[in-house]
């Protein structure tokens, strides 16, 4: 899954991507190699309240001093992506918008291929 995120980390200004499930619970989470230092903190944050105040909300851009959010309501979750103050916000919609139907298909796909790879094989 992570492999898709390749376009989105090629973007100028871009520092990370993490996908949260609807509960907060971090699923995925891919950073350039420069700020790979960073995926370690992440992984100890309880996400589960920004969460649920992102409830009814299907895109957002939340701006801080020294960098910025955006984020993206998907089917099973929320794209977050890690920004720089001065990264291109339209390079990063279009992308996740190209990513949107990835990640379902992905999610969707995925409970299935397991449950017959338990069963079956």
């Amino acid at each position: 899954m992570a492999d898709i995120f390749k376009d989105v980390l090629g973007i100028e200004g871009v520092h990370g991507v993490l996908f949260l499930t609807e509960e907060g619970v971090l699923s995925v989470s891919q950073f350039t190699t420069d700020y790979q230092s960073d995926e370690e903190k992440i992984k100890g944050v309880d996400w589960s309240s920004m969460v649920g105040e992102l409830s009814g909300i299907a895109e957002a851009e939340i701006m801080f001093d020294e960098g910025r959010f955006y984020i993206r309501k998907t089917n099973s979750g929320y794209l977050m992506v890690i920004l720089e103050d001065h990264a291109p916000v339209s390079m990063v919609r279009l992308n996740c918008e190209v990513l949107l139907p990835v990640l379902d298909k992905q999610k969707a796909g995925k409970g299935i291929s397991q449950l017959l790879r338990k069963k079956i094989f």
